[in-house]
């Protein structure tokens, strides 16, 4: 039961980081950066939150440090959106995934494999 408790949860805190981050977080260092929230993941005991967030472009490591010295007001604004037991230590993290992929998709664009026909006999 406790993980279907926390998938629920987790949803919850990723739509309301969302809504803090694009509408109450006034910083306007953040403002000209296009942050995207990819996971939340809350402990069992709801006590510590991961959250990945990757950058569309621009400094990760600008927005990282922004959103962890903004930790204890994105924490009230948490609590006041999402029902928790506890407010939990909130830590960002730099979800590397995107930039995994784009660069997969780089590589695989400068490979110059031609294109195969197939006659319709041969199938």
């Amino acid at each position: 039961m406790a993980n279907l408790r926390q998938e629920r949860a987790n949803s919850e805190i990723i739509k309301a980081l969302s809504n803090i981050i694009r509408n109450k977080l006034n910083n306007p260092r953040l403002k000209t950066e296009c942050v995207t929230l990819t996971y939340s993941n809350v402990s069992a005991d709801f006590r510590h939150l991961k959250v990945g967030f990757s950058v569309l472009s621009g400094n990760k490591h600008k927005v990282k440090e922004i959103l962890s010295q903004s930790e204890g007001f994105i924490k009230r604004e948490l609590l006041k959106m999402v029902k928790l037991p506890f407010a939990p230590k909130i830590e960002f993290i730099i979800d590397i995934g995107e930039d995994n992929s784009e660069r997969v998709n780089q590589l695989l664009s400068t490979l110059d494999i031609p294109e195969e026909s197939f006659d319709d006999e041969e199938i």
